[in-house]
C-alpha cells in the first residue's frame, strides 16, 4: 500500500499517472487486482495493489516501467508513505 499526501492542484495529474502505472502493471505476471483511492480534499492518494505473492510483486519493482512511474509519483507528492500487507481475512 503506498500512500502519497499531495499538493491539490497536482492531484488530477497524479492520479492520471497511477492509474496508467496501474494498468501497465496489470500486464505483469502474478499481478491480480489495484485500488486507487483518493480523500474529498485531493491531498491524498491511495495506491493498494494486490499480487498472487510477494516475490510476484517484488518482480515489479525491476520493471523499468513501473520504477519510473512510481519515482514520478514520489517526486510529485509532498510526502509518501509504504508498507507491504498480507491478506488475513475474507
Amino acid at each position: 500500500m503506498h500512500i502519497f499526501t499531495v499538493a491539490p492542484d497536482r492531484f488530477a495529474s497524479l492520479v492520471e499517472r497511477a492509474t496508467d502505472t496501474a494498468r501497465k502493471a496489470s500486464t505483469l505476471p502474478g499481478f491480480i487486482s489495484t485500488n486507487i483511492l483518493g480523500n474529498a480534499a485531493h491531498t491524498k492518494l491511495l495506491i493498494a495493489s494486490k499480487w498472487e505473492s510477494e516475490h510476484a510483486w517484488s518482480r515489479t519493482q525491476w520493471d523499468e516501467r513501473i520504477g519510473k512511474a512510481v519515482t514520478d509519483l514520489v517526486e510529485g507528492s509532498q510526502a509518501d508513505e509504504f508498507e507491504l500487507y498480507w491478506q488475513i481475512g475474507p
